[in-house]
């Protein structure tokens, strides 16, 4: 069965780890929605808006086959395609086997902007999610999509949140995450087993298709979102969001910027893993499927997507720990190459991933309050 079909099939996994797509975009024309517990979202509008069963850790990704020239990127992309078989590649960077991510199953999600007749593109949300199947953990680490790397395999120095478009242009149909994958395990030291890339469309499919996402913010998010007109604005409390307005959440940087984005991002991912364990969602695989089956592009197949999905239902929230490469220490601002860029510290990012497991559950540490470790919103 086609990769795609089957990881599309494990809607249930899906739904659980990558409801992340915090990309950009969204067409249709923004209304008032109320909030699950009197709270309510408003957008304002400016003008009228246009109509495996294997228990063990798999093997990591490698990289492309490099090439021997150097070439800016090209400005025209092809349509998505089928993830084919492994290609053989090159033997990737050692892995220390005494490190707590060499021992995890390490997906790969990926949140693209892309779009239909759209020749660019990029990726706004990059995250780790980790799954020690042994000791009943889960790891999420969020990688800022401004992160420079001076050095990518037959390219130019960039962000990082062009390399899933350039790996795509050397090999379409799965090239981009290889290329990302074997960085980030030069990088930081840790392997990548799995990916799956959403597309924003199929993040607003798969939010409503379980109904809403039902959220407690706890700080207020208010942007104008150039390419629609509007300005959305939500402010603390519960509320249930359509697909629209929690891509709108997890889009937004006016307050914190994008380091504040990917702290929604996973405040998002655990509000989807609550809502999926409480509701009933055998009814609503049929939509889910609908969803996921043309914007999901992933490499894991439909029996592993299930085992990885009973293991994810299985956890307690003191089970999944949150990490977001920040500044001060793991990032500096700055300029490279007439950009704005976060330029890392990799050997300190490197040993500092591996203390995920060590951090304070997700549920605590993208919170502001008593049981938060935030004291106050941005």
């Amino acid at each position: 069965m086609n990769r795609i079909r089957t990881g599309a099939l494990a809607a249930l996994f899906l739904a659980l780890l990558v409801s992340v797509g915090a990309c950009r975009g969204a067409q249709e024309q923004p209304s008032v929605v109320q909030g699950a517990h009197a709270a309510a979202v408003t957008i304002f509008p400016t003008r009228a808006a246009p109509n495996t069963t294997d228990q063990s850790t798999p093997a990591a990704l490698s990289a492309a086959p490099t090439r021997s020239a150097t070439n800016p990127s090209p400005t025209v992309a092809p349509s998505p395609s089928p993830i084919p078989s492994p290609i053989p590649s090159p033997t990737p960077t050692a892995i220390d086997t005494r490190l707590p991510l060499s021992r995890t199953i390490n997906v790969l999600v990926l949140g693209s902007d892309r779009r239909p007749r759209m020749p660019n593109w990029r990726t706004d949300v990059m995250m780790i999610i980790a799954m020690d199947m042994e000791k009943g953990e889960a790891g999420v680490i969020s990688i800022p999509r401004d992160v420079y790397l001076d050095k990518i395999p037959n390219h130019r120095p960039n962000r990082m949140n062009v390399v899933d478009y350039l790996g795509e242009q050397d090999e379409p149909g799965g090239g981009g995450p290889k290329l990302l994958a074997s960085l980030i395990q030069e990088k930081m030291g840790v392997p990548i087993h799995y990916y799956l890339r959403f597309e924003f469309e199929g993040f607003k499919k798969v939010i409503d298709a379980l109904g809403g996402l039902e959220i407690e913010i706890d700080c207020p998010a208010r942007e104008y979102l150039i390419e629609e007109d509007v300005v959305f604005s939500l402010e603390p409390g519960w509320h249930r969001l359509s697909g629209e307005h929690a891509l709108a959440y997890v889009r937004a940087r006016n307050q914190g910027g994008d380091l504040e984005r990917a702290r929604r991002q996973q405040r998002v991912v655990w509000a989807v893993r609550n809502q999926v364990l409480q509701e009933n969602l055998l009814p609503k695989l049929p939509a889910l499927y609908a969803a996921l089956k043309d914007t999901v592009q992933t490499d894991i197949g439909l029996i592993t997507a299930i085992r990885f999905a009973r293991f994810a239902l299985s956890l307690d929230q003191e089970d999944i720990h949150g990490l977001v490469i920040s500044p001060p220490d793991l990032v500096k601002e700055g300029w490279r190459g007439g950009m704005f860029v976060f330029i890392a510290d990799w050997p300190k990012i490197a040993e500092r991933v591996q203390t995920v497991f060590d951090r304070p559950p997700l549920i605590q540490t993208n919170t502001v309050g008593e049981t938060g470790d935030r004291t106050r919103c941005p």
